[in-house]
């Protein structure tokens, strides 16, 4: 019988200092409410007189760079430009951590044409 409990508290203490020393590694909590950093309303540009009917206006816009919205000022090319289509509508995922922002996805001047930038997250 007492072999029988020493046995039985032999094995209590062993399941304890097992349970014990297991450790969880909680992942970081990820916020379902995204954090946008919000492109500025655009900047009222003055266009200069066209110099040749050759030359076309690309228009103004924000691009995302260096961590932070820059303006690009509007100018002519020799070649033709169509308006900045429309803002595409994107699915947002989840933020990879509470320290990123997301960065909406907009249209830029690629040199020919309009390219869109995917949204994005940013660690900030």
């Amino acid at each position: 019988m007492i072999l029988k409990r020493k046995l039985i508290v032999t094995s209590s203490m062993l399941g304890i200092l097992f349970l014990a020393s297991c450790t969880t590694i909680a992942p970081e909590p990820v916020s379902s409410r995204a954090v946008y950093r919000e492109m500025p309303a655009p900047v009222l540009e003055v266009r200069p007189p066209q110099p040749t009917a050759a030359y076309n206006w690309v228009p103004g816009h924000y691009a995302w760079a260096a961590d932070q919205w820059r303006w690009q000022p509007g100018y002519y090319v020799q070649a033709a430009v169509r308006p900045m289509p429309p803002v595409l509508v994107e699915q947002v995922p989840l933020a990879p951590s509470p320290r990123h922002f997301y960065v909406q996805g907009h249209w830029q001047w690629g040199g020919a044409d309009w390219v869109w930038v995917k949204g994005h997250w940013v660690e900030g």
